[in-house]
């Protein structure tokens, strides 16, 4: 208790109480099982009475044409396992002006509990959630203890907040790295590996013009440097520490390794915000509420790329340190939970694309000889829904892994963390837990010396620079991969349409 304190009562309290909440209400079911719609294709069944409803608006002859091509139906049919009562799963072409409806349903936690990867989209919000609160009920109560106690007992302990954040960060970064090894299986995969052997390259540049653009501080803060006089030359050569060096190639694949697991959210979000963008276009109904949503969506897209400017040199030069980090964190904060604010709506943009799918099938049958089959049919709309667990993670967790980034850079850089080694001794609890392991009443002077050489690295300065350079990173690798996906979009989508204004 005396390095937690009551941090530890707070924690276990929080997570008590929204285990048992879960069950009745969860953040993550609310995101997802409310005000949100999905497509679903008719049965086969429904088909055939389309079909039949299309062929008896014809002549008899005609009619008689469509029983011969039931009755092929029925023959042509192959028997596999399907939920329908006679367990078998009939493929059968559909013509193009046959009237079919896609069913709009409400997204429901009894439909999406079968979808892959959504249960861990459930815990994991829900974890991370808990997480947050603990975080922010630790940092009350590390600022209001001191006013009632009227002393600084409190900086002996342990931020505990900052164990529960470790841990959805690795969870969320656990589950990004699984959605990475899926996608190396098909061709797309190799994208993660190409962009993240680039990234890599472009974060030895970056380090490499760290002092004359961006504020990274990594060569001032790790490149120890030692000047040697020249006495042929009567000049004086600076030399960089070699530490300095695994450092740059240290975060360098700290890097290429954000980009893979980024790439694919990143470029996914480009994707939906061209969707957006282009339903706003052929939207004939303008009202306020529409105009605000897409104002919101706009600047959720562009706010982040102006806070990338905040790294930047020319810009920031002016402005006070400690209130340049505390306005990293208020924007990145901001956008964050814009994000999640307009989760429902780019997720329904999402869901919409079943439908642009079916619309796509019909012109591909205008354009070519394939025949639309009822099988296709049906896969083309399920599969939207079926790939939501991916989606969803892909869109939030990114923004819960940077706003723990945020959390751990607000604690270190304005030295409220007990965690960072900022002075030259040991703390006492550590000095005691040394004598009762050694038996003995003097302070190890092993312990002394490998505390010395962690403080070289391990300070509050050192740390809050790697957690900014990693945020940096985050950020503008996520903002640079889906401005080129919105880029790319709406190049294809021209293409597209120049093509079949051809044909």
């Amino acid at each position: 208790m005396a390095i937690f304190g009551l941090q530890i009562v707070i924690s276990l309290i929080v997570f008590c109480f929204l285990t048992k909440l879960t069950k009745y209400y969860s953040f993550g079911r609310w995101l997802l099982c409310k005000g949100l719609y999905h497509y679903w294709p008719p049965t086969n069944e429904e088909f055939k009475q389309a079909i039949k409803q299309r062929y008896a608006k014809e002549s008899n002859n005609k009619s008689k044409k469509q029983s011969n091509i039931l009755k092929s139906y029925h023959k042509t049919s192959t028997i596999n396992n399907n939920n329908d009562s006679s367990n078998t799963k009939e493929e059968f072409p559909i013509p193009i002006d046959t009237s079919i409806e896609l069913k709009l349903i409400p997204v429901t936690h009894q439909d999406v509990i079968q979808v892959k990867y959504i249960d861990e989209f459930f815990s994991l919000v829900d974890f991370i959630t808990g997480s947050i609160i603990i975080f922010i009920l630790t940092e009350l109560y590390l600022y209001i203890m001191p006013i009632i106690r009227q002393n600084n007992e409190h900086l002996n302990e342990i931020n505990l907040s900052l164990f529960w954040c470790f841990i959805s960060l690795l969870l969320a970064l656990i589950i990004l790295t699984k959605f990475v090894r899926e996608y190396l299986k098909v061709d797309e995969g190799i994208l993660c590996i190409l962009f993240g052997a680039l990234s890599f390259l472009l974060a030895l540049c970056l380090q490499y013009i760290d002092e004359k653009f961006f504020d990274f501080n990594l060569k001032q803060t790790y490149g120890n440097h030692s000047i040697i006089y020249n006495d042929d030359n009567d000049e004086e050569i600076n030399y960089i520490d070699r530490r300095f060096i695994y450092i740059v190639m240290l975060l360098s694949l700290i890097n290429a390794y954000q980009t893979i697991i980024l790439f694919f959210p990143a470029f996914r979000f480009g994707q939906l915000q061209y969707l957006f963008l282009l339903k706003n276009k052929n939207l004939n109904k303008k009202n306020f509420k529409n105009i605000f949503i897409f104002i919101l969506i706009i600047i959720n897209f562009i706010l982040p790329i102006f806070t990338c400017l905040l790294w930047f040199k020319p810009i920031i030069q002016h402005i006070n340190i400690n209130y340049l980090i505390k306005l990293k964190i208020l924007s990145i904060i901001i956008c964050i939970l814009l994000r999640i604010c307009l989760f429902k709506f780019y997720i329904q943009i999402y869901l919409d694309t079943a439908y642009d799918r079916v619309k796509i099938l019909y012109e591909q049958q205008q354009l070519t000889t394939t025949r639309i089959t009822n099988l296709s049919y049906q896969r083309n709309v399920t599969s939207i829904f079926f790939y939501l667990g991916v989606v969803t993670s892909q869109y939030i967790l990114p923004a819960f892994i940077e706003l723990i980034i945020c959390f751990y850079l607000k604690i270190f850089s304005f030295k409220n963390s007990n965690l960072s080694i900022n002075t030259l001794k040991p703390p006492k609890w550590l000095q005691n837990f040394d004598n009762y392991m050694t038996n003995t009443t003097n302070t190890n002077s092993s312990l002394i010396l490998t505390w010395n050489d962690l403080h070289t690295f391990f300070n509050n300065q050192h740390i809050t620079v790697l957690l900014s350079y990693i945020l940096f990173w985050h950020h503008t690798i996520f903002c640079l991969i889906s401005c080129g996906s919105l880029i790319y979009n709406t190049y294809i989508q021209r293409e597209q349409h120049i093509t079949v204004k051809n044909d």
